[in-house]
């Protein structure tokens, strides 16, 4: 079990201010922006890429406190950015986690010398293929997909999160940041093939052909 993951860097400053003894005063509530959205992204891809392992992994808080959801007392409630990744791995990630073999460029940080601009797992059900990924870098990633034994039909949805100023954020009744729909991908001759574009969050659904192959030949 992986237990009260998310991005946390909230200031404690704002909650000293709180005047004391108050019911359920606004604490802990930070503000995630687009950068917030990749990084949680790529925690989702860690987490379903050791998912022989963590069988349960529980974000910390749902609602206010460190959350995707945000609310006002007698008010709106909205989705922050982190919200999208983490509902569509929720919903689309169910089935069986593949392993990939991923070739990617990679990039240097002060911390590590090679850390691939593509992060990327795939997740299969009886239905559906199901690709995450995504791109670290500042330019378009084309993404091609060999799917081996694999037999896909066609391509049900291409959604992405990209375009945004990375410190973008969602407000009451102004949702900015969110996924679209991409036209940006085609399935054909045993492959898919995408484009990634700059600083994003990609879901690729697949429907598989009843020529498929079975689970165990998966």
């Amino acid at each position: 079990s992986f237990d009260e993951w998310n991005i946390w860097y909230h200031s404690a400053e704002q909650d000293e201010q709180a005047a004391p003894w108050q019911i359920a005063p606004p604490l802990l509530e930070d503000n995630y922006n687009f950068e917030d959205a990749l990084l949680l992204g790529c925690l989702l891809i860690t987490l379903l890429k050791h998912a022989d392992r963590v069988k349960i992994a529980c974000l910390a808080q749902l609602v206010n406190v460190i959350a995707p959801i945000r609310t006002e007392t007698n008010g709106e409630a909205w989705r922050q950015t982190i919200y999208y990744p983490f509902m569509q791995a929720a919903v689309y990630g169910q089935g069986e986690v593949l392993s990939p073999q991923i070739r990617s460029a990679n990039y240097a940080t002060e911390d590590f010398e090679e850390v691939p601009y593509l992060e990327s797992v795939a997740v299969i059900n009886d239905k559906e293929l199901v690709i995450f990924a995504v791109n670290r870098g500042e330019e378009e990633m084309n993404l091609t997909v060999h799917l081996s034994e694999l037999s896909v039909e066609g391509v049900i949805d291409f959604s992405e999160m990209s375009g945004f100023d990375t410190k973008a954020t969602n407000l009451p009744k102004s949702e900015q940041v969110k996924p679209s729909h991409s036209t940006n991908v085609k399935a054909e001759d045993g492959k898919i093939n995408c484009l990634l574009k700059p600083l994003s969050w990609n879901v690729v659904r697949c429907r598989l052909s009843d020529e498929g192959g079975t689970k165990n030949e998966r």
